[in-house]
């Protein structure tokens, strides 16, 4: 089987250039399939980027044809222009719907050009989390009922480094930094408590302003590699993602992985991606999530227990497991199971 896997154009993240590294290297291990990863050449601000995006894919349509088109996620309109029966659609979150729900010319173009058209061409329509499912089922209607939930695993390089906790200065590990990431009400929440805080993302100028104001011991990176990340990780003694909005929650199996302590948000999909194994805050009350934070610092108990449970937790999800579930879309496309 002849697999190309579309991925978005570099500088929009990492979360998901690293799940289709993953997926790529498992599928490769089957030697009767070829896998290819194309990048795409522009990142999707506005209709001429996308218009170049659609034209660059239906010339490598027409010039290096595949078995299988899979759009990894983030440039959904890419099936405009793809084989219908042959192409597979992961949408990982309905964030430009949730986000621009007050702008309705800009929602109707995300909806039309991202979800509903897309999602009438695709084969096969994916899913990181039944959360997101039920969100397309809202936003879109009955098509979703057939949507595939395949749920994300860490990549391998987040390994078990155990470290002693420094309970007198922790370092404390933020992934991301976007307006769903919840960053005001965390920095309001460390104010006064003796810690560094470590974000991994590009900060704007009224978050920069906050953490002066606040007086927060801070350091802050963007454009990291994995290997850097997985460094950071190891670095830090507790990981915060109290975010409002998710997808899914990478960052907390990147955190059980690796065996350190999580705080995050009691809301879907963290509860679910987190099961018992991390800290869960309301993450709209600052008392409550410094109260988790100020708890996990102190309470050795509480940390090892999630520790511990948190390397199960990982253990239950895998990149082998995750390329299998794809396989297993691909294989029924070919096969004319899906339309």
């Amino acid at each position: 089987m002849n697999i190309t896997l579309l991925l978005r154009s570099p500088g929009t993240g990492h979360s998901i250039e690293s799940l289709v590294a993953g997926i790529g290297q498992e599928l490769a291990r089957e030697p009767a399939d070829t896998v290819r990863v194309v990048t795409m050449p522009h990142v999707s601000r506005g209709i001429r980027s996308v218009w170049q995006n659609l034209r660059f894919v239906a010339r490598l349509t027409r010039t290096s044809p595949a078995d299988v088109y899979h759009i990894t996620g983030d440039v959904h309109y890419l099936a405009l222009v793809l084989p219908p029966s042959r192409t597979v659609l992961t949408i990982h979150d309905a964030i430009t719907l949730h986000q621009n729900r007050r702008r309705p010319v800009r929602w109707l173009v995300f909806w039309l050009l991202w979800f509903y058209w897309p999602m009438r061409r695709a084969a096969v329509v994916t899913t990181v989390s039944d959360k997101t499912r039920q969100e397309l089922r809202r936003y879109v209607g009955r098509r979703a009922d057939a949507v595939v939930v395949v749920p994300n695993a860490p990549d391998p390089i987040f390994q078990y480094s155990p470290r002693p906790f420094r309970s007198d200065y922790p370092v404390l590990l933020q992934l991301g930094t976007a307006p769903h990431k919840n960053l005001p009400r965390l920095i309001d929440a460390l104010t006064g408590l003796r810690c560094r805080l470590v974000l991994v993302g590009p900060l704007s100028p009224q978050l920069t302003e906050q953490l002066d104001r606040c007086r927060i011991d801070y350091e802050s990176y963007a454009d990291l590699s994995q290997a850097a990340i997985f460094q950071l990780y190891t670095n830090c003694d507790l990981v915060t993602f109290v975010s409002v909005y998710e997808g899914f929650g990478m960052p907390i199996l990147e955190a059980n992985a690796v065996g350190r302590v999580v705080i995050t948000a009691n809301r879907q999909p963290m509860r679910t991606v987190a099961a018992d194994a991390a800290l869960l805050v309301d993450p709209t009350d600052v008392a409550a999530i410094r109260a988790g934070i100020v708890r996990l610092m102190a309470d050795e108990t509480c940390r090892s227990e999630r520790i511990a449970a948190g390397l199960q937790n990982a253990n239950r999800y895998s990149t082998a497991q995750m390329a299998r579930d794809y396989r297993a879309v691909y294989t029924s496309i070919g096969s004319g199971n899906y339309r």
